[in-house]
């Protein structure tokens, strides 16, 4: 029985180091977009950091806070609140 606690455990440790590396490449993708002079509008750009924003948070929520093995309910009080301020935030972007 030990063997597979072993196994679990080391696809446990392999996910969260795959999460780790995803938001370090995410920060990186943002600080580039942030210090390049692209000819991007500047609601684009801030359209593009609140994406990546809100996908960093749902990696940090889905992984390091559990929720993905969590019972739903609580996912979904976590996920509601976060789709709103999304919807205010981009209204408020393009506007």
């Amino acid at each position: 029985m030990e063997g597979s606690s072993s196994v679990t455990k080391k696809k446990s440790v392999r996910a969260y180091v795959l999460v780790f590396f995803a938001l370090a490449l995410i920060t990186l993708i943002e600080l580039l977009l942030s210090s390049m002079s692209l000819n991007l509008t500047r609601s684009l750009l801030n359209t593009l950091f609140v994406v990546f924003s809100l996908g960093k948070a749902v990696l940090v929520a889905a992984f390091y806070m559990h929720l993905r093995s969590d019972n739903r309910f609580y996912t979904y009080i976590f996920i509601i609140p976060v789709a709103l301020l999304l919807v205010f935030a981009l209204l408020v972007i393009i506007r």
